[in-house]
């Protein structure tokens, strides 16, 4: 008697892995494609070339692990290759990343991805861990630094609101916090910068319909995972009163659907029994919503995946055997998802406070991220001096700097910041720096009212050409504006 054994992932015998894997990577290419075309029409050509560098440097690290890993095995390196579908982990890891990653911590996390992810564990459909957000994880949390010289990436929509607590309610403010995306229109269609390949939801959903349809993905997951993620959502926003924007903008930003579309449908992964892959697809929603609700990690999708990874062999021990015996008790445990689903709904929208009202100056404080340099870059966007009165030594500039709203933001009724900056002529320091008016998004761009920011600029020589201060985080663009307005009004002073 013969017997075929294959390691998963296992399909009806007319679909073969090596037609999934080939099917897979058009879709990937195709969400690629599309994010080639919005940065070179929106960012210019060195962008797109930039995606391209990061795109080719993770595709040939790939190749270069396994070929390697093949000849230290003594296997047969062309024929390894091509069981193992490196190509698949590399484009998938390169759409999770940002524009503005630089290519050797795209090199690094690909052979994490390849090598720890997946050759450690005996390699194709023996792994545990999706590779990909094995390496896309390492990139995170040892080489979020590691940026690409002259590409910059604008403040994601999910770092943005986690920015503002995860809870806005005032329509004007909602308004003007989903403009600078482009609306939910935008952010749907991917109008906006995000991970590399992650923001067009449109396309993404175009793709998977095919892929299921052609039986390259289970559907289940994607839908479970979705539906999951948009019926807590949809709780949280009827309890806070924020509204249906809200569950719409959790689906449409950040990596969900590209997540629950590439990476949750993994079958060397997840779950082999259907009621296994709902349950699957139905924890990964719970985790998302928790991670990106309760935690300092905005995105949610990617450690909720590994941490259902972790769990699937409990899926299978409970969901395993003949499925018309076990449909009750699979029913049960469905039902128990859904139920816990609900909860976690009401307990997060119990927990959350609205963000409306701005904060008195002197109580904000914000996150600091990158330096900026006090005196260099005075061309573009150069403030303007609205105001200048000198008392004894001190002179007092009344400036108007553009920010976000005016240079990126595209609001119809875009205004520029004021900021009010005192020098001493005798010490030749900067007195103080005080933002007058903000006029970027609310809880994000106002940020630069907050004191820890402000402070740094007390006591600088304005003489010091290598001064730096901290920008806020996810406001480079508004903390520049405040950083050109002192940097121009420098200039002026040095006129008399």
């Amino acid at each position: 008697m013969k017997f075929t054994v294959r390691t998963s992932p296992n399909y009806r015998d007319d679909i073969s892995t090596k037609r999934i894997m080939a099917e897979l990577t058009l879709g990937l290419l195709a969400v690629f494609a599309f994010s080639l075309a919005y940065y070179a029409t929106t960012k210019g050509a060195d962008y797109a070339i930039h995606a391209v560098i990061l795109m080719v440097t993770s595709i040939v690290t790939a190749l270069v692990t396994e070929a390697a890993y093949a000849a230290i095995k003594k296997k047969n390196v062309s024929e390894h290759i091509k069981a193992s579908f490196p190509l698949v982990t590399a484009i998938i890891l390169t759409l999770m990343v940002q524009i503005n990653t630089s290519a050797g911590a795209l090199a690094l996390g690909t052979f994490f991805a390849i090598f720890i992810g997946k050759l450690i564990f005996g390699g194709f459909g023996q792994n545990i861990f999706n590779p990909a957000a094995t390496g896309r994880a390492l990139i995170l949390t040892s080489f979020a630094g590691a940026k690409a010289a002259d590409i910059v990436s604008s403040a994601t929509p999910l770092s943005s609101m986690s920015q503002l607590g995860w809870i806005i309610t005032d329509p004007t403010k909602v308004e003007s916090f989903l403009q600078q995306f482009g609306g939910l229109s935008g952010l749907f269609l991917g109008l906006h910068q995000g991970a590399i390949g992650e923001t067009s939801k449109l396309l993404i959903i175009i793709v998977g319909i095919i892929l299921a349809y052609r039986k390259v993905l289970d559907w289940r997951v994607p839908v479970f995972y979705i539906g999951t993620v948009l019926v807590i959502t949809t709780v949280i926003g009827l309890m806070t009163g924020a509204g249906l924007w809200y569950p719409a903008f959790h689906i449409a930003a950040g990596g969900l659907v590209f997540g629950a579309v590439f990476m949750a449908t993994d079958p060397v992964t997840n779950p082999t029994s259907a009621a296994g892959r709902i349950i699957f697809a139905m924890g990964c929603g719970i985790l998302t919503v928790l991670i990106r609700t309760k935690a300092s990690l905005p995105g949610g999708v990617l450690y909720s995946i590994l941490i259902m990874n972790m769990l699937t062999p409990l899926i299978e021990k409970f969901t395993d055997g003949w499925q018309i015996k076990t449909i009750g008790n699979n029913k049960k445990f469905v039902a128990g998802m859904a139920v816990l689903a609900l909860i976690v709904g009401v307990w997060a929208g119990s927990t959350l406070t609205p963000v409306n009202a701005e904060e008195p100056a002197e109580e904000i404080t914000a996150n600091l991220g990158d330096s900026l340099n006090l005196f260099n870059d005075t061309t573009s966007n150069a403030p303007e001096v609205l105001e200048k009165k000198a008392e004894g030594d001190v002179v007092t500039y009344k400036m108007s700097a553009k920010g976000y709203a005016v240079t990126e933001g595209g609001y119809a009724d875009a205004k520029p910041n004021i900021v009010e900056v005192k020098l001493n002529k005798a010490t030749k320091k900067i007195e103080s720096v005080t933002v007058l008016e903000v006029n970027d998004t609310n809880g994000i761009g106002t940020q630069v009212k907050a004191k820890n920011f402000l402070d740094q600029f007390a006591g600088l020589s304005y003489e010091d050409k290598s001064a730096t201060v901290d920008a806020v985080a996810t406001a480079t663009v508004s903390s520049t504006s405040v950083v050109k307005a002192v940097r121009m009004a420098v200039e002026d002073l040095g006129k008399e």
